[in-house]
């Protein structure tokens, strides 16, 4: 019986980075099943990921993998994202409301600066939601570059 159990974390343990967060990251898995979507693509690509040494990839540079880079929004800001992209865009477009403030809160944002979040959201909305195809990573990476660009917000930008 423990044989069994070891077994199935040894064959699922790969697979839980694809479960805890919309991206399975670097790697050969990544570039082979780049463009698919559906959670067995993900699982595909996590799971070659970590048989083909992801970590290597990341340490070396290799297809796409950059170690030096600062770690970028976290996990569980990315899922929050994710997860509640629609209210988010709702709520930037007006400069308020609970997701967007939750948003604030996981950015680690000071309840003082929060309304100069908000309206940093408003005015660039245009360029956070630039098609119907954005992505909540891509919405994230333009909100750190427009945060780092803002005075006022540049402190809360990691990295």
């Amino acid at each position: 019986m423990r044989a069994l159990i070891l077994a199935l974390v040894l064959v699922f343990t790969p697979l839980s980075a694809a479960l805890a967060d919309n991206d399975v990251g670097c790697g050969v898995g990544t570039e082979i099943w780049k463009g698919n979507t559906g959670l067995g693509y993900k699982l595909l690509a996590s799971s070659t990921n970590g048989i083909t040494f992801q970590s290597i990839s990341i340490t070396f540079g290799l297809i796409n993998c950059n170690g030096r880079n600062a770690v970028g929004a976290s996990a569980r800001t990315r899922h929050y994202v994710w997860t509640n992209f629609d209210r988010i865009a709702r709520d930037s477009a007006v400069a308020g409301g609970e997701s967007l403030d939750t948003l604030a809160v996981l950015l680690e944002i000071d309840e003082s600066d929060r309304a100069d979040f908000a309206a940093l959201t408003q005015r660039h909305f245009e360029e956070l939601y630039s098609s119907d195809h954005v992505t909540s990573d891509e919405m994230l990476q333009t909100l750190d570059r427009l945060m780092r660009e803002d005075a006022r917000l540049s402190v809360y930008v990691r990295g």
